[in-house]
């Protein structure tokens, strides 16, 4: 393995100043009609750097971006850094109930977001300061970025990442992986999801190309494997789920996207034989399958090799170096902690008691995820404790959808499940149970309900109206019963 990439800092911003000052006409990103180099991202940094601490902006403020994954984003992102702030990345399709949830409750200072097709402060400030505002003191355990995920009450939580955190996992993936200066990261993930923290710091770290796929095709196979044909990228992360449609229904093959040299998935399990169509659509490329939740990112790693069991899934296999990993004797739950260990969720002590273990005398995060070890030693996912799934890699709190739902008053009761199916992977039924008010309550309404109270990842992909859920002896819905309906 190669030695870690300088520069030594952990602080995510100088990353981008070093090499900046070191490659300045080198691609930093690029999208469909449009390249911006180091120097002309990084002036872009310091001119919304400018802007934020001319409007007040201090170390540690949380600044929301409300954007879109483009080049002005990514500017906005390392702008806030710059300034000492902590960036606070929402996909601008979420509802609006939902954003203004998040920006009260980080108790966001600014918030960015996109009018008339130009990024601007939402109190509609649009000019920025000549020069550049003196770097604070910082400290690469302050807080870099807060990620907003699923949350079982209704109410998202905070990821609060430090620059350590994100820093740990970004140096180790470039030298694991041999990131530089000529590679083509392409990463269909939006600008929120913790999967955008590879591909934008190892941009910043390497001197890597940060590939910008657009956003409408991240789920339209054909488009997206003819834009990775004709940007030629060397370097791949996503959910394993794009890389499964563009195989199957995207037509790629051999050939197609032939500079891929590494493959990386994470987010959701991926079968046997989907990773087989991968590996012989690519026979050339490194496939590793990266396995962390959000409060931690990556803590472990599989590195596919050229025969496999193409029956069953990959394991999620060992440790990262940074990182560590404990299987609870009496659960079976997989804690994970080590230098990418979030600092805890936002303004949520009580959740934070909860989500955090002491072992041995170290801290670590408890994953509710389930594992074994196979014969190789390898960690192998055995399923969740709880009710949690993922789909697309988003993490969702089916109790969050069902919050959602019984917000809207004709509905009186409300049984969410999710099923595995071979076709459609994880698929997210709802039973409704309508009150007096509701009984003309219609599919198209309920529809409309969560489109307005969900982001489009969370909606059910089915609903089912019935006269009343079924119940165990204590009262409680009866979810195994919902989910033998929901199979059939």
């Amino acid at each position: 393995m190669s030695p870690l990439p300088g520069p030594d800092t952990a602080l995510l911003d100088e990353w981008l100043l070093r090499t900046a000052a070191d490659t300045p006409s080198a691609t930093a990103v690029e999208e469909e009609d449009r390249a911006t180099s180091f120097e002309e991202l990084l002036a872009s940094a310091r001119s919304l750097a400018a802007t934020l601490r001319a409007r007040g902006v201090r170390p540690g403020d949380r600044v929301v971006l409300v954007l879109p994954k483009t080049t002005e984003a990514v500017a906005a992102v390392f702008g806030c850094l710059l300034a000492g702030a902590v960036c606070v990345p929402i996909h601008p399709r979420w509802p609006a109930d939902r954003i203004a949830t998040v920006v009260d409750d980080c108790g966001a200072r600014l918030v960015f977001e996109v009018a008339d097709g130009l990024v601007r402060l939402a109190d509609g400030c649009r000019e920025s300061p000549c020069g550049t505002p003196p770097l604070p003191e910082r400290s690469a355990e302050d807080a870099a970025i807060i990620l907003f995920t699923s949350g079982s009450t209704g109410r998202p939580k905070g990821v609060v990442l430090s620059h350590r955190a994100v820093a740990a996992f970004v140096r180790w993936s470039a030298a694991e992986f041999g990131i530089g200066a000529p590679d083509r990261i392409l990463c269909p993930s939006p600008l929120g999801f913790d999967l955008s923290t590879f591909d934008l710091f190892n941009m910043a770290l390497c001197g890597a190309t940060c590939v910008l796929a657009p956003e409408n095709i991240a789920w339209m196979p054909r488009f997206l494997v003819r834009y990775a044909a004709a940007k030629r990228p060397t370097v791949w992360y996503s959910v394993p789920s794009i890389l499964s449609r563009m195989l199957r229904d995207g037509g790629m093959g051999p050939g197609t996207v032939p500079d891929l040299r590494v493959v990386l998935f994470a987010g959701e399990a991926i079968s046997g034989g989907d990773l087989a169509l991968l590996t012989d659509a690519l026979p050339g490329a490194l496939c590793a399958n990266l396995y962390g939740p959000t409060e931690t990112n990556v803590v472990t790693f599989h590195r596919v090799p050229r025969e496999f069991d193409r029956a069953a899934p990959p394991p999620i296999g060992r440790a990262c170096p940074f990182a560590e990993v404990l299987v609870d004797d009496a659960t079976g739950e997989l804690l994970a902690g080590g230098e990418s260990l979030m600092s805890g969720y936002w303004n949520r002590p009580d959740d934070n008691a909860r989500a955090f273990v002491s072992r041995n005398g170290r801290v670590y995060y408890r994953t509710g995820d389930r594992v074994r070890v196979d014969g190789a030693g390898n960690l192998v996912f055995a399923g969740r404790l709880d009710r949690q799934v993922k789909r697309h890699g988003y993490r969702i709190e089916l109790g969050e959808i069902e919050a959602a739902l019984l917000r809207n008053p004709a509905i009186l009761e409300i049984g969410v499940v999710a099923t595995d199916e071979p076709a459609a992977g994880t698929v997210i039924t709802a039973f409704v149970g309508a009150g007096p008010s509701g009984e003309s309550l219609s599919l198209l309404e309920v529809k409309a309900h969560c489109a307005a109270v969900l982001p489009p990842y969370m909606a059910p992909d089915r609903v089912v109206f019935v006269g009343a859920l079924p119940r165990g002896t204590r009262g409680k819905i009866d979810y195994p019963a919902l989910e033998k309906l929901a199979g059939k």
